[in-house]
């Protein structure tokens, strides 16, 4: 079969839509879901009494709730490739040696996922509170963020202008980059320096570098970043270069355990 044939199931696309309201809402009754879907209340019971029995659903006095199921889902896609867990520890030790927020961050489907997020620990400067967009499971575009460009930088071009037909260049913040030709001029920064930056282009007061984690056959895997407040965190003084060669050395790190692991399984193949 053709999978370009392929036509989507609208009863699963509903289900979907009806989870990912119930996810918006914090929780929501069968009404309050038949409202904002526009569905009759027997095709939403249909649907909620489904997902309930799966456990992708709870139902607790009459509000739906998004169920601890889905983390059998989460995990198991967090920890799919055995290639993030040396980036995924290195998000904790970037975190404890920078004391700013570190991020691990794939690439699915033309967005960025964060597979690992880290806050460094409470102090004076660094308060409890870090990013109110940033938390593991987080799902953010590549253009404006310095994780997505980093790994926009490390691919193809056919596969970069992919991207872009596909999702566009939407703004997000008055500092969002939503022209192509200066996007991939900053792209080809990218790769000359090696890592990338946002500048408050992703959230307004949140600044961050990247670099692209690739495998020994030059396949992106992801990307490392590092991350802060506007205010404290810096770009372009002797601040941002050391943040800069922390986040090499720890890159460096993660492909040289990635290589190391690579190494093991070659040998037990022999």
């Amino acid at each position: 079969m053709n999978d370009t044939q392929a036509r989507p199931v609208k009863t699963t696309q509903t289900s979907i839509r009806i989870g990912r309201a119930i996810q918006r809402r914090d929780g929501a009754t069968l009404t309050e879901l038949s409202e904002a879907l526009d569905l009759a209340k027997s095709t939403v019971h249909n649907h909620l009494a489904t997902l309930v029995e799966e456990g992708l659903l709870v139902e607790e006095g009459g509000q739906y709730y998004i169920g601890l199921r889905f983390l059998e889902f989460g995990e198991h896609a967090r920890n799919r490739r055995e290639h993030y867990t040396p980036a995924k520890l290195q998000v904790y030790r970037l975190a404890e040696s920078t004391n700013e927020e570190a991020n691990f961050a794939v690439a699915e489907n033309g967005y960025m996922y964060s597979l690992e997020y880290v806050m460094g620990d409470a102090n004076p400067n660094n308060p409890a509170v870090g990013s109110t967009f940033l938390s593991v499971g987080s799902k953010f575009r590549m253009h404006n963020s310095a994780p997505g460009k980093a790994v926009l930088s490390a691919l193809p071009t056919h596969r970069v202008e992919s991207i872009l037909d596909r999702r566009g260049l939407p703004a997000t913040t008055e500092n969002t980059i939503t022209d192509r030709e200066t996007l991939l001029e900053e792209l080809e920064t990218v790769r000359e320096q090696g890592y990338a930056t946002n500048d408050e282009e992703l959230e307004v007061g949140f600044r961050s570098i990247a670099a692209p984690v690739t495998l020994d056959d030059g396949t992106v895997l992801g990307g490392l970043s590092i991350g802060g407040p506007a205010y404290r965190f810096e770009l372009d003084d002797a601040s941002g270069g050391r943040s800069v060669d922390t986040l090499r050395k720890a890159v460096a790190d993660v492909e040289r355990e990635i290589g190391r692991m690579a190494n093991v399984d070659d040998d037990s193949k022999e």
